[in-house]
């Protein structure tokens, strides 16, 4: 056979062989770009974290509607049935029925006609469905004006189940930074912690 021959059976083979080669190839890029389009949009409907973070203020909302109300059981209902209550001085409430117990008892007496002024700071999420909110809350009576600082600023820690955020956890430590302060704790734990960290 000549050359003339082969050539002319040869020069389609590698035409048809490159244009299969260009096929895969963007066959290739076409399957990596819906992956992609797909992986990220699967995951945007998966954790929306303005969507997140409305939602979790809206638990929280119920909290200050409840006390204002003085209903102890609206109050306990965003928390999970095992949640952990760290009252301010110290006293552990365990689980949703204490939980409602003790705050029937404060709304009928300690803070009977009181506004629990309960502010987020901060929402940090750790992963899709755990978050930690850091709060300031003051205790106001009824025609008393708004404090210019908190009584104490919870560290709540709350779980997204079945597609509701539950409170897990909420720990009620009190705001004593001017006291601190004033008596000279304050500036004394800055200069050591100053002092560690320029070491």
């Amino acid at each position: 056979m000549s050359l003339t021959a082969l050539h002319f059976i040869y020069q389609p083979l590698c035409g048809m062989r490159r244009n299969f080669n260009q096929k895969i190839i963007i066959m290739k890029y076409t399957l990596l770009a819906v992956i992609l389009f797909f992986g990220l949009n699967s995951h945007a409907q998966e954790f929306n974290e303005a969507k997140e973070r409305t939602e979790i203020e809206e638990t929280i909302k119920i909290l200050v509607d409840a006390w204002t109300e003085g209903d102890a059981d609206k109050f306990a209902s965003p928390f999970t049935d095992d949640a952990d209550f760290m009252v301010w001085f110290g006293m552990h409430l365990k689980g949703k029925e204490e939980i409602t117990f003790g705050h029937n008892i404060i709304f009928k007496d300690f803070y009977a006609n009181t506004i629990w002024d309960l502010k987020i700071l901060k929402i940090r999420f750790i992963g899709s469905n755990v978050a930690l909110v850091h709060a300031a809350g003051a205790i106001i009576k009824e025609g008393d004006d708004e404090p210019t600082e908190p009584d104490a600023v919870p560290l709540i820690v709350l779980n997204k189940i079945e597609n509701n955020w539950k409170i897990v956890a909420l720990q009620n430590t009190p705001f004593a930074v001017n006291e601190f302060r004033a008596n000279g704790d304050l500036k004394r734990m800055k200069r050591i912690a100053r002092e560690n960290i320029d070491k």
